[in-house]
């Protein structure tokens, strides 16, 4: 099994596609805080509305550019499963998988160094992104509109780890259309289809708890579901920290579709005609 992980890590590495992720990912983290940074030096904010171009100038920070960096609704983190999605699927198009098989590796091998690499990869690209977005963030805009204390640390921290639990459950979904599809233009869109309906879904959600009574379960119900969506959540790096239902939505939902996922994906690959 770890060899297997090992050659197919390399693979990936070896990819060129994996160099045009790179150069994509240092694009966006570069050029993102730099447009907002030349859009409001352009801006005379005294000529403006007043409270609303200050509102969003203080909005505009390091810390609202890293955690939307990780969002797999746009930019990087829209991009970067279709890459992985090709990188990955060569190993059916050339025939890779047949050839392990048949040099004696399992099929729950091959699986599970499949939905590793694609882990490792696609979690290591875009908290290298965001991390590069952070640094370049720095020098134009403050961390947060207050001091950045202890507490601050551990939230971040915290986040980062909601963050990899999402990504993790994406590369569970996207192993599994990988695996079910054989086939990377497939893959890519069943993968997309799933991202829209889900950025659609939240779209409402977030729409329709405005108009709901607080502290009423209809308006706890659709909070927790906003919290939930991973294609959409807000909740990761808006606030200062985090209370137990935040904690539970963000955790329990990504835990439990990978959780599903994973077994199924095995068996559909384990029943896959490989010809």
């Amino acid at each position: 099994m770890l060899d297997l992980l090992k050659a197919d890590l390399k693979r990936v590495i070896k990819d060129k596609l994996t160099l045009i992720l790179g150069i994509i990912a240092v694009a966006f983290a570069l050029t993102t805080p730099l447009i907002y940074k030349l859009v409001f030096s352009l801006i005379n904010l005294e000529d403006m509305a007043g409270m609303g171009m200050e509102m969003l100038k203080m909005q505009l920070t390091a810390k609202s550019m890293f955690f939307s960096a990780f969002s797999p609704g746009n930019n990087f983190g829209l991009i970067l499963p279709i890459l992985v999605a090709i990188i990955l699927c060569k190993d059916f198009n050339q025939g890779t998988v047949r050839n392990k098989i048949i040099s004696g590796k399992s099929r729950t091998q091959i699986y599970f160094s499949l939905l590793i690499t694609c882990t490792i990869c696609t979690c290591a690209f875009i908290l290298a992104q965001a991390l590069l977005t952070l640094l370049c963030s720095l020098i134009f805009f403050e961390y947060q509109a207050s001091a950045f204390t202890f507490s601050d640390f551990g939230y971040l921290m915290a986040s980062i780890g909601f963050e990899l639990i999402i990504y993790i459950f994406i590369c569970a979904l996207l192993t599994f259309f990988i695996v079910f599809m054989k086939n990377a233009g497939l893959a890519i869109v069943a993968y997309f289809v799933v991202n829209f309906v889900m950025i659609i879904f939240g779209a409402i959600t977030q729409t329709v708890v405005t108009f709901v009574e607080p502290n009423t379960v209809t308006h706890s119900i659709l909070q927790f579901l906003n919290t939930a969506n991973a294609f959409t959540t807000l909740t990761i790096g808006s606030t200062t920290s985090y209370n137990l239902t935040d904690i539970l939505a963000l955790v329990l939902p990504n835990v439990a579709f990978t959780a599903l996922l994973v077994p199924f994906g095995l068996l559909v690959f384990k029943k896959k005609d490989l010809k």
